[in-house]
């Protein structure tokens, strides 16, 4: 047999047929585990005492999309919601709702050269998000932060673009700020402000 040092708590075994394959703990002390087609021999692992606040947060937060997947996949309506197209990475109805619960939605790009500051200027939001069911809100702020206007893009027929049409007039757009919120079915929100 040769046992090749890794370091001090790991070893890596080889030309040794007997151990080809070993897996779990052996006399309380060392432990084998398979690793990219080869045998390693480790110190045996310390329990840990608990877990952090962070690990906790991280915790519930999984309970929560565990129960918000379920309770998706109960109501065959929205189940439909998340049913993984041919082309999807998800496997399941239940483990795209889960991601969903997860991922924040996604920004990817706001359109703002339309808006000249008249009645009928579109703003166009690209946001994506795994189950596409985004609420995507749109405020107009002037110079001095009052909001102008404020209102749901819509999606557009043909792409995945949410248009904004301008509805109030706004003669000092130079240094208006629009502020795009996009919130996705699980009540995940990201917001982004552009300076026209």
């Amino acid at each position: 047999m040769f046992v090749e040092k890794k370091n001090k708590n790991m070893a890596s075994i080889t030309s040794n047929p007997i151990m080809t394959g070993a897996r779990g703990m052996l006399g309380n002390v060392v432990v084998y585990r398979q690793f990219r087609g080869k045998t390693l021999m480790c110190n045996r692992p310390e329990k840990r005492q608990g877990i952090t606040p962070h690990q906790q947060r991280m915790k519930t937060r999984f309970l929560e999309a565990v129960a918000f997947a379920k309770k998706q996949i109960a109501d065959p309506v929205t189940k439909a919601l998340y049913q993984p197209g041919p082309e999807s990475k998800f496997t399941s109805a239940y483990a795209a709702a889960l991601a969903d619960y997860l991922k924040r939605p996604v920004i990817d790009d706001v359109d703002v050269s339309g808006y000249k500051g008249k009645e009928g200027d579109a703003i166009i939001v690209k946001a994506s998000d795994v189950a596409q069911t985004l609420t995507v809100t749109v405020s107009v702020l002037g110079v001095d932060g009052s909001v102008i206007e404020q209102g749901e893009a819509l999606p557009a027929m043909l792409t995945d673009d949410y248009v904004f049409r301008v509805r109030k007039r706004n003669d000092l757009i130079r240094g208006s700020i629009i502020h795009i919120t996009v919130r996705d079915r699980p009540g995940n929100v990201v917001d982004k402000k552009f300076k026209v």
